[in-house]
């Protein structure tokens, strides 16, 4: 299935699932990245609370600090099998191995405006050609009708050292390894990154 290249605006933001997810870079120095990120309101993508389309997988993060600053609306999460929230002006520091996702809190009526920012380990990880890659082909099959492909899923996220949570980490490395990375990366050779998503 050919994959669609999402709009890209003249501010340089990225609409992912016809708009309702917008991206843009705010800060990369090489020791950091930050990625600006609107969720749309009452959008099934961005705006039905966890259950969106766009709301990432209860995971870790290998080697990297994840830090969510929230711009306005209002951000739900789950970390560490704790819920809670962040309101406008509040942030919260995720270190490496703890299991978090977030949402946009369908309650508040508002888009969320977050500024994610990732921060250590040698492999990229998390950045601004993950967030065009991951967002980008999850929104190109979505609107296309057809379900991700799981082995792909896997191979981007292996890519970033991001890992599955809500089973044990050793099970989850595994899963990353077998499906993701041999399965989905040697054997089927699916890639970590599409031409139709690069800059």
């Amino acid at each position: 299935m050919p994959l669609q290249r999402p709009h890209v605006d003249s501010t340089g933001a990225w609409h992912f699932f016809d708009g309702d997810l917008q991206t843009w870079l705010v800060k990369d120095d090489g020791r950091s990245f930050t990625s600006g990120q609107r969720f749309k309101k009452g959008s099934p993508h961005t705006g039905a609370g966890r259950k969106s389309t766009a709301t990432p997988p209860y995971h870790v993060h290998r080697f990297q600090t994840e830090t969510f600053a929230v711009q306005s609306g209002i951000l739900a999460y789950l970390i560490d099998g704790r819920t809670g929230i962040l309101k406008a002006g509040e942030t919260v520091n995720i270190p490496p191995w703890r299991p978090h996702t977030f949402w946009s809190d369908e309650a508040s009526g508002e888009d969320l405006v977050v500024h994610i920012t990732v921060k250590g380990g040698d492999n990229p990880g998390f950045d601004e050609t993950f967030v065009h890659n991951f967002y980008g082909y999850l929104s190109s099959v979505t609107l296309a009708g057809r379900p991700p492909n799981p082995f792909q899923m896997l191979r981007l996220l292996d890519h970033a050292d991001v890992i599955l949570a809500g089973i044990p980490v050793t099970i989850s490395n595994w899963v990353n390894i077998i499906f993701g990375r041999w399965i989905g990366g040697y054997l089927l050779r699916l890639p970590t990154s599409f031409k139709e998503f690069a800059d």
